[in-house]
């Protein structure tokens, strides 16, 4: 019963993200899961499958609208700390090959690990190396093609750590050190498509995803309040909140196993400890992703199209028109017509966030990145959006 709710809720949300993206022009919807094992829809006593293939009803729901969907999968269950995914993005690694390693991962080779689950069919489906069209990481994400809206699902930033833990890693490296390793790769990540989006008109969106909330007793916190904050500071960047994960769990029983056996192998059935989520979670955890999706999509489009013409004008200031530095009336202009123009499209309510959270991410940058729109002009601009929003 508890799963029959999940799904209708899936379909209500796919359905909200159709309609989003048939109304804003969309044609198809790329969905890329980059990270860790979290990532790669594994579990080590529960079933695997990627992630985004949990999502069941969304290919269907956006075909209705005319909407094709592309997912790809980058992620692996070993071997997945930032700085590698880091490498996989600067190296445009192919898809192929991270099919490759998926297959070391699970079916072959001494680094082989639990699998349950996955039969031929699957391996054929999920991880191919004969891909008709085996594209790049880099090709796939910082693509910009008309009608496509390019979305990363990131999960990631436990790698280093789960290796000084589980790899014999110094004693000093087994608390915070992994993880702060982590997060200067995942922030190279994010920058390196940032400044796609800024000066080669890409649209990329990040949706990071907090590491799960074990037994509900926020343990995770020490990371994800972290992420929160590397999320704030990037235009096309929005955190995803994780569900609560149970960590004890009825272990998997193959389905090829006959009736009395499953009978006698349930009773016996152990819970087993895994970090990752089981299936009833993972399918909560997509519904979080979609969620927020949804509620951030447009907001995240209009961030990314000021970011990139703020940063532009300002740098154009600087070096080709330095006779209108300080010519305020001109610059507020120039700021309020781009407000106008890529927030036009929004509910009063988007409006509202979108300025709260460009005003924070826009004074925070201004020094480094903003300077000659001036800090005056720009607060000037906002208090009087703001004033009208609140008419």
């Amino acid at each position: 019963m508890e799963n029959i709710n999940i799904i209708k809720k899936q379909i209500k949300l796919n359905s909200r993200l159709a309609k989003i993206m048939s109304k804003n022009g969309i044609s198809r919807l790329r969905l890329t899961s980059f990270g860790n094992s979290i990532a790669s829809g594994y579990s080590f006593v529960r079933t695997i499958k990627p992630l985004i293939y949990r999502n069941g009803s969304l290919e269907k729901i956006l075909k209705k609208s005319g909407i094709v969907l592309d997912i790809h999968h980058f992620a692996r269950n070993q071997n997945n700390n930032d700085e590698k995914l880091f490498e996989w993005l600067q190296t445009n690694i192919k898809e192929s090959e991270i099919h490759k390693m998926n297959l070391k991962d699970y079916v072959d080779g001494k680094i082989k690990i639990s699998s349950n689950g996955l039969t031929q069919e699957n391996i054929a489906n999920w991880y191919s190396t004969n891909l008709k069209d085996d594209l790049g990481l880099q090709d796939l994400i910082l693509d910009n093609d008309v009608g496509l809206a390019n979305l990363v699902i990131y999960n990631g930033c436990t790698g280093s750590f789960l290796d000084n833990v589980s790899r014999n890693g110094k004693l000093s490296h087994k608390l915070t050190y992994g993880i702060k390793m982590d997060l200067i790769s995942l922030e190279a990540t994010l920058k390196y498509i940032q400044n796609s989006n800024r000066r080669f008109n890409t649209n990329t969106q990040v949706f990071l995803c907090g590491a799960p909330n074990f037994l509900g007793l926020n343990i995770s916190e020490f990371i994800n309040a972290k992420l929160r904050k590397i999320a704030n500071k990037y235009a096309n960047v929005t955190y995803v909140e994780p569900i609560k994960s149970k960590i004890f769990y009825k272990k998997y029983v193959s389905e090829s196993t006959n009736n009395e056996q499953k009978s006698f192998l349930n009773k016996i059935n152990f819970l087993g400890l895994d970090i990752h989520y089981n299936e009833t979670e993972y399918l909560r955890f997509i519904n979080n992703i979609i969620d927020t999706i949804n509620k951030n999509y447009l907001i995240n489009q209009a961030m990314i199209n000021i970011d990139r013409n703020f940063y532009n004008f300002s740098s154009n200031l600087e070096l080709n028109k330095q006779h209108l530095i300080g010519d305020n009336l001109y610059i507020q202009e120039y700021i309020d017509d781009i407000l106008y123009e890529y927030s036009k499209l929004l509910s009063v309510n988007q409006k509202k966030e979108l300025i709260l959270k460009l005003k924070k991410y826009i004074l925070d940058r201004l020094p480094s990145d903003f300077y000659y729109l001036g800090k005056a002009n720009f607060n000037k601009v906002v208090t009087d959006k703001c004033k009208k929003f609140h008419k």
